[in-house]
């Protein structure tokens, strides 16, 4: 097993491109973009679309630079700014986003996607919350050493648990596994990631918590079982549209806990 200390990589250095940096070529001041302190993040396209369609409020006014990732000024139902966010897909856009919102004062990151799960006793359609991920990404390994966990926040995440149990929702909690490989998900990893009581394979988590943590973030995730890789087949399909409706209103209930964390 090699030392923490035999890697270079993940050391912090100062880098050539800044998230500030470049926010400035844009003709930006990353502080002065007012996005708030909090940020709700989706991992999918088609969601973020129809979670905007429900939040209360949206600044029209507002342009976000980077017009792959979309980001949008909004309000919840009681007031509270917050910024709904589409980071695109995998562990190297989440990082740059993850990047950019520290540089623009967010503090919370809120994550909602979908991951397949390898146990049995986990179905088509059931809520996870995650306690932490297994890094199988790539990027993560830039900001820390392998031995660091992807750990979510601890009261961040209670504040999501109790809203599920004040509105008396099933959910599991546990741990997943961020890859950056969709089309490698083979039996022989899956096998292993089941022996160990991993809930849900996905590509953003692992790099979410990790990279959002080293950054000073407070990080947690949520989302919705949308594919089984338990059988022979692959049961269901890696898009959300077949559990959309799980999706909003556990959007719902997370857009209910940042209002939370303004009192």
């Amino acid at each position: 097993m090699g030392s923490l200390f035999d890697g270079e990589t993940w050391r912090s250095r100062r880098p050539y491109v800044t998230a500030e940096a470049d926010f400035r070529h844009h003709g930006l001041d990353p502080a002065a973009m007012e996005i708030g302190e909090v940020c709700l993040i989706t991992f999918s396209a088609g969601l973020f679309r129809r979670v905007l369609e429900r939040v209360p409020w949206v600044d029209e006014t507002f342009t976000w630079p980077y017009s792959t990732t979309p980001l949008k000024r909004c309000r919840t139902e009681g007031g509270t700014p917050f910024a709904l966010h589409f980071p695109s897909y995998g562990g190297p856009r989440i990082a740059n986003s993850l990047e950019q919102l520290a540089a623009c004062g967010v503090r919370y990151v809120l994550g909602l996607g979908v991951g397949g799960t390898p146990q049995p006793d986990v179905a088509i359609g059931d809520i996870v919350v995650l306690e932490g991920a297994v890094r199988g990404d790539g990027v993560s390994r830039y900001y820390v050493p392998d031995e660091f966990p992807a750990v979510a926040d601890f009261a961040l995440t209670a504040r999501l648990c109790r809203e599920l149990d004040t509105h008396h929702e099933r959910y599991h909690r546990g741990l997943s596994f961020g890859t950056d490989a969709l089309y490698r998900e083979g039996r022989a990893l899956v096998e292993r990631l089941r022996e160990l009581g991993v809930l849900s394979l996905d590509l953003e988590s692992s790099a979410f918590l990790t990279v959002g943590r080293r950054l000073g973030l407070k990080c947690c995730w949520a989302g919705v079982i949308s594919d089984r890789l338990v059988e022979a087949e692959h049961e269901g399909n890696i898009h959300p549209e077949h559990v959309m409706e799980t999706l909003l209103r556990l959007s719902d209930h997370l857009l209910r806990v940042i209002e939370g964390l303004n009192h």
